[in-house]
């Protein structure tokens, strides 16, 4: 294990969004965009080209644009229509947004559209009356037609780009059930890709709201100090590099700045994932977003506006790209392919024998229908199983990607620790028992907040005193270095070392016991009674019970690499490494530090899942192939994972992992149960020897078997419940 300090890079970000990993590619060009039409703060825009999701896709991603109130996707005109504030951009403005964007950057629709499920019963209703000749033949032979639309239109555009999908085959094969009278086969296949089509909207998604509930980072106002040392109150978007600025205690900083006066506690959780707030004094480094816990300081302007670190992880999530499934895509791609020599065989049977029964068998039975059902059906079972578990799925992709991650990136805080300070250690170093120093410690910290003060009133309280004394008086506070007070006439100061040499007191005796402090990673506390060193305290954020054997059952023996990432300084890092087993520990890492960090891991061929659960994770979890948060987690944390351990916390991560497993075996199991017989179909169909209603009976009904024994696991399930029940 080994512990590395990476430099806090401020292009840190520019160089993880230029390391895009071109397995989150689409391979569909990007689609042209056209004004389709404009009134007042109105606007159509026409995508010409692409796929039928682009609309939607492009609507997510104009919806976080600036001045954009809200938009709204026709996927089947292929149109966006787009309402903005034209006091803050215009129609031009928000085409060019649109045309300068690339598809790769669109985050993915939510859910089906509007129109998904309309026309799923519709479909549904054709095959009812086509199955039971309902209709007069006219009627039904339209009707079939219609809901074969959106597959001629798949086709259609396929050919436009001089391609030949399993689409076009698709259509070929509908073409022929109508031309040879078999409209109950044409119509179950426009209702089995339409079903397909569902299927597949339902497994894809982000939430909606991963980027645009993160914006709670931006201030709004800030303090402006003029050289006259008047404060003006101004919009904090209209502060420019040099102005300086006031933060008072309770405030969010507006901007990344330098301290020029002024000393304050820091909580910078929410960017690094310190579980500490920090001391700032002249000099230090504050970043906008993190929060004055204590104090006042007055900051130079290094950057503000769009250019600050939470401005820069808002950028990382909107670029984060979509996550196509890829087993999904390399199956449909090797099924396009085989296209042609299946229209050349259908074509070759037809010509050598004159047989037009031949051409219909081999069109009928293709691939592209099982294999739109066979993999959402086993994702959707195995996502339905995992939430069953209080493991929550966001898509089947991400299934696929945990089966195939071999490494494990934790964030410390919060997700492997418990995100709060305790005392770990505690050493009477003077004449007073540990009882009485901790009934002192407690009074004098009895008024004060921060998470250290806590941490002794909670072990106090643990000690179990019979008399603890009552709160401090004439109480004196030292930001960021600890506290004086007078506890029943004592004088009592809890602190840092520098407090107490500050107050003439002499710290030898504590030497030994911090340097035993400081190699198992903990910060020590210094208290001294009537000028008396008399204890000296270490407290750390401990790790959870269960994070050593999760690492451990992770690791598999050396399948996977288990990495910690921390805003922690490298000593806190190491020593923490250490006891869980870790392979690596990486410290002092900013969030985009961690997004440069996933992105060089993918960069040399890793398959990566991070695990957090702040705010400052995000752009991590955004950009890793898998991002996990637990139940608790920041909000953002939350939208932007992939994976979402509702119950159990962390004991439950690596059943996720099994999960995942069985879920890939299950689906490879259901693609060999739908191109098996196909291929053997194709070949009796080219022979002569099936008939076209024998090839559509075993095309379709290897997709329907194959459908319910991708959904028997629940099945199963259901009755191992009852059974339990009973018991």
């Amino acid at each position: 294990m080994r512990t590395v300090v990476e430099p806090r890079s401020d292009r840190a970000i520019a160089s993880a969004i230029s390391l895009r990993d071109e397995r989150d590619r689409v391979a569909l060009r990007d689609p042209v965009i056209r004004t389709a039409h404009e009134t007042g703060s109105r606007l159509r825009l026409r995508l010409e080209g692409g796929s039928d999701d682009d609309a939607g896709r492009l609507a997510e991603y104009l919806r976080t644009t600036p001045g954009v109130l809200g938009t709204a996707a026709r996927p089947h005109t292929g149109s966006v229509i787009v309402r903005f504030d034209g006091a803050q951009t215009s129609a031009s403005a928000v085409l060019a947004a649109a045309r300068t964007s690339r598809r790769v950057d669109w985050p993915e629709a939510t859910g089906p559209t509007q129109s998904s499920w309309p026309r799923a019963a519709f479909d549904s209703a054709v095959l009812l009356a086509a199955a039971t000749a309902a209709l007069p033949t006219p009627l039904t032979m339209g009707a079939v037609a219609f809901t074969a639309l959106p597959t001629m239109r798949r086709a259609m555009s396929a050919l436009a780009r001089s391609e030949l999908t399993v689409d076009t085959l698709d259509f070929a094969a509908i073409v022929a059930s109508l031309a040879t009278s078999r409209y109950a086969t044409a119509a179950f296949m426009t209702w089995l890709l339409t079903v397909g089509d569902l299927l597949l909207e339902r497994t894809t998604g982000r939430a909606r709201h991963a980027i645009t509930s993160l914006m709670h980072l931006e201030v709004a106002d800030a303090w402006r100090l003029h050289g006259d040392a008047r404060v003006e109150r101004v919009s904090a978007r209209t502060l420019v590099r040099g102005d300086r600025i006031v933060v008072y205690t309770g405030e969010r900083v507006p901007a990344d700045g330098t301290v020029l006066e002024g000393t304050a506690v820091v909580d910078e959780k929410a960017l690094t994932g310190e579980s500490l707030p920090r001391e700032r004094n002249t000099g230090g480094r504050v970043l906008a977003a993190s929060v004055v816990v204590e104090g006042r300081i007055v900051l130079s302007v290094d950057r503000a506006g769009t250019d600050t670190v939470a401005a820069r992880i808002v950028h990382i999530l909107q670029g984060a790209g979509s996550k196509p499934m890829t087993l999904q895509k390399n199956v449909e791609r090797a099924a396009n392919r085989l296209v042609l020599p299946t229209v050349a065989l259908a074509v070759l049977a037809a010509l050598a024998t004159g047989q037009v029964d031949r051409m219909t068998s081999v069109l009928i039975t293709d691939f592209g229908t099982g294999i739109r059902i066979a993999i959402p059906t086993t994702v959707l079972t195995a996502m339905t199983l995992a939430a069953r578990e209080g493991l929550l799925v966001k898509g089947g992709h991400y299934l696929e990607r945990l089966a195939r991650a071999d490494a494990v990136v934790f964030d410390k805080t919060g997700t492997l620790t418990r995100g709060e300070p305790v005392i770990v250690d505690a050493r009477a170093v003077g004449t007073r028992p540990l009882e009485d120093v901790a009934a002192f410690a407690a009074a004098a910290e009895a008024h004060q907040h921060h998470p250290v003060a806590l941490a002794v009133r909670r072990w106090a309280a643990h000690c179990a005193m019979a008399m603890p004394y009552g709160p401090a008086r004439e109480e004196r506070a030292s930001i960021g270095k600890g506290v004086c007070a007078t506890v029943e006439g004592r004088s009592v100061v809890v602190g840092r070392r520098q407090l107490l040499r500050d107050e003439g007191i002499d710290v030898s005796a504590a030497e030994s016991v911090r340097a035993h402090h400081r190699a198992i990673g903990a910060s020590s506390l210094l208290v001294a009674i009537d000028g008396r060193l008399e204890a000296v305290l270490g407290y750390a954020d401990e790790p959870r019970a269960e994070s050593g054997p999760v690492v451990a059952t992770l690791r598999g023996a050396g399948r996977r690499e288990v990495v910690l990432m921390s805003g922690d300084v490298a000593r806190i890092a190491s020593s923490m490494g250490a006891r869980l087993g870790l392979d690596r520990a990486i410290a002092e890492l900013l969030p985009e530090d961690k997004a440069r960090e996933v992105r060089a891991m993918q960069a040399h061929g890793r398959v990566v899942a991070m695990v957090g659960d702040g705010i400052n994770d995000a752009p991590a979890l955004a950009l890793s192939d898998v991002g996990i948060s637990l139940r608790g987690s920041t909000e953002v944390a939350l939208e932007t994972a992939d994976v979402i351990l509702l119950e159990g916390g962390l004991a439950r991560l690596p059943r996720v992992f099994e999960l995942a497993d069985a879920a890939m075996h299950r689906a490879r199991a259901a693609l060999t149960m739908v191109i098996a017989p196909n291929v053997v179909a194709i070949a009796l169909g080219a022979l002569g020897l099936m008939p076209p209603a024998l090839a559509a009976t075993v095309n379709n009904g290897s997709t329907v078997l194959t459908a319910l024994w991708a959904v028997s696991p629940l099945f199963t399930a259901s009755r191992r419940q009852s059974r339990s029940a009973r018991r």
